[in-house]
């Protein structure tokens, strides 16, 4: 299977991982996620290096730098899946790659309910984006706009086509200076800006998306074209 098949196949089995999605949360359920915050703390940059190093496949971990591990308790699949009992916790790390082409990727580390660590990778770049909001309407619509774009600029790539090879290769991240606060991976505020990547039909697109966090939930604009790597 083509590497970004494979990334693109990991964002939805995550997306499937968990239980159905929590509906949308509100202010007070900030105490509930610090409790929970407080009985399943992150785990140590050594224990969460471990979990990613046995969960990369696609590149070697030697030399790889940590971000900051951030909890993403208030991510409604998360949510769902700690108040169902599979999860005690989980969190969101990106790691910069010295010896792989595709420099950064962000995993998922999930804690089970038994005290076990597993990590598994959400995507390949840069992005601030929500594992739901990922796997759901965000990507939907950045592959709406690569997927025209391929049909009408590659030559033979039809829309059966695009549906059978396009798959996200990387997030590379534009302008995250008005970023609002990050809460448990929720923000209400803010705007960035991402550059989405697909591989489809043999050719590179890239879409630019435009987010805004509400209180209401993530609005994602798409360009209204995608760029055709030459």
């Amino acid at each position: 299977m083509d590497r970004r098949e494979t990334w693109g196949a990991l964002i939805l089995a995550l997306a499937l991982f968990f239980a159905a999605p929590a509906v949308a949360q509100a202010p007070q359920d900030l105490q509930r996620w610090a409790t929970i915050n407080a009985a399943a703390p992150a785990p140590s940059a050594d224990l969460a290096r471990q979990a990613i190093t046995a969960a990369q496949a696609d590149c070697p971990a030697d030399g790889a730098s940590l971000g900051v591990i951030e909890p993403v308790t208030a991510w409604p699949r998360v949510d769902a899946a700690i108040a169902s009992g599979q999860l005690a916790n989980a969190w969101a790390v990106t790691i910069q790659r010295v010896d792989c082409p595709q420099g950064f990727a962000r995993y998922i580390l999930l804690r089970d309910g038994s005290g076990g660590l597993t990590a598994q990778m959400v995507h390949v770049g840069q992005s601030h984006v929500d594992l739901d909001s990922l796997a759901g309407v965000v990507m939907t619509r950045a592959m709406r706009t690569a997927g025209a774009a391929a049909a009408r600029d590659i030559p033979g790539c039809s829309p059966d086509r695009v549906a059978r090879t396009g798959a996200l290769a990387r997030i590379d991240m534009i302008d995250d200076a008005a970023i609002g606060p990050d809460r448990y991976g929720l923000r209400d505020s803010g705007t960035w800006r991402e550059a989405w990547v697909f591989g489809i039909c043999g050719r590179t697109l890239t879409v630019t998306m435009d987010f805004e966090a509400t209180p209401e939930g993530l609005k994602a604009t798409p360009s209204p074209w995608a760029s055709l790597a030459r």
